[in-house]
């Protein structure tokens, strides 16, 4: 089973030589403009390398390529490092995207021995040519087909060894609702194999559901609106999907559209809906935007059990008071810029302040309690004590 342990991020907007640990539910906290959005971008960036469309990708999100350079550096490629673990074995993948040619022009996936002192690489991509190494065999080759993103994107998953192959299929299912809309989500749709950033292909996305998927959300929305008595998803000509939820009031029923209900119930679905997806690594932005606030302790513990890798940011930090505290101890990831603009990432409560605080309050009560100020300058003397030692 793949888990993804770090990533090093180098020219991507405001992260250059970044680095982030993940948990199993990461949560990210910060001021406004820090950079917490920019890090699930860059996360769905990785995730766009293994899927091949980059053009389609930034067309989506109505970028340029050139814009997802970091201002600040002369360097002319994105590099990403990625360390994860397979079958209780530590893997790098690292990249180098050229912004011109939409592609990973040098990239590599390393295997590392228990002690982590040898290393032995097993995928590697340069100058125009591959080598892919298994147990039986090493195949070398020239690369002569055109792609966008990884060259891993490119090859059959029976031309890998099992764990790239596992693992291109687990950064594939990364999935990011950064821009989740309710706009979008009150839509009927025709396609609808993902929900798609915005959330605009919800119904035909629950229109996919097997009879047991649709059971599991409803019985969770149901724990959230008792009076929820059925999901519906219509279809008419055309193929066309519409989201209809059925309420009961003693003996009276009441159906309403996508288009008629509210933003928060919305987004819950939304939610919901990509929990039942293959497992792998999700993205939510602003996690509490729109949901009532006695619903976010229910939502912050299905998250955390989820089978998935979950990472959520927020602006509200009082809701980490319904996290337990090693939970926090572990997930919680203070996001910060430099005085040169650079975002940078601290566990938070690895912060001595903040984990003295954390014995007599509420994380999120510990949050606000804090002159945020007076922390930067706290996490710098912490960076310039290690660099001494």
């Amino acid at each position: 089973m793949i888990e993804l342990r770090s990533c090093v991020i180098y020219n991507f907007k405001s992260l250059n030589n970044f680095r982030l640990n993940f948990s199993k539910f990461t949560c990210l906290i910060g001021l406004n403009g820090t950079g917490k959005s920019t890090i699930l971008q860059a996360i769905d960036f990785i995730s766009q390398q293994m899927k091949g469309d980059i053009t389609g990708w930034l067309k989506e999100r109505n970028w340029e390529a050139k814009e997802l350079k970091c201002k600040f550096t002369n360097r002319r490629q994105i590099t990403i490092v990625i360390f994860f673990f397979y079958d209780k074995k530590v893997y790098t993948w690292s990249f180098s995207f050229n912004l011109s040619l939409k592609k990973c022009t040098y990239e590599f996936i390393k295997e590392f021995s228990t002690d982590l002192n040898k290393n032995e690489t097993i995928f590697e991509v340069e100058n125009s040519k591959y080598m892919i190494k298994n147990d039986k065999e090493i195949k070398k080759g020239d690369i002569i087909q055109d792609y966008e993103g990884s060259f891993l994107a490119s090859l059959k998953p029976e031309f890998l060894p099992e764990v790239i192959k596992e693992f291109k299929a687990y950064i594939q299912n990364i999935y990011s609702l950064d821009l989740l809309a309710p706009q979008e989500l009150k839509k009927r749709s025709r396609v609808g194999n993902t929900l798609g950033l915005s959330g605009k292909n919800l119904s035909a996305f629950l229109n996919t559901f097997t009879k047991k998927q649709k059971e599991k959300m409803l019985n969770q929305l149901k724990k959230a609106y008792p009076n929820l008595e059925d999901l519906n998803i219509r279809k008419s000509k055309g193929g066309w999907a519409r989201l209809e939820l059925v309420e009961r009031f003693g003996d009276k029923k009441l159906t309403n559209e996508a288009k008629y209900l509210n933003d928060g119930i919305l987004r819950l679905i939304a939610i919901l809906a990509q929990l039942q997806s293959q497992k792998s690594f999700l993205l939510f932005d602003e996690i509490e935007n729109g949901i009532n606030s006695e619903l976010i302790e229910y939502l912050m513990d299905i998250l955390i059990s989820s089978k998935h890798q979950v990472m959520v940011t927020t602006h509200s930090p009082m809701i980490l008071n319904y996290i337990d505290d090693e939970v926090v101890k572990k997930s919680v990831q203070y996001i910060y810029k430099t005085k040169e603009g650079f975002t940078r990432s601290i566990p938070f409560f690895e912060i001595p302040s903040m984990a003295e605080k954390l014995e007599i309050m509420g994380a999120g009560s510990a949050y606000v309690d804090t002159n945020l100020e007076e922390l930067v300058d706290e996490i710098e003397e912490i960076q310039k004590n290690r660099k001494e030692k």
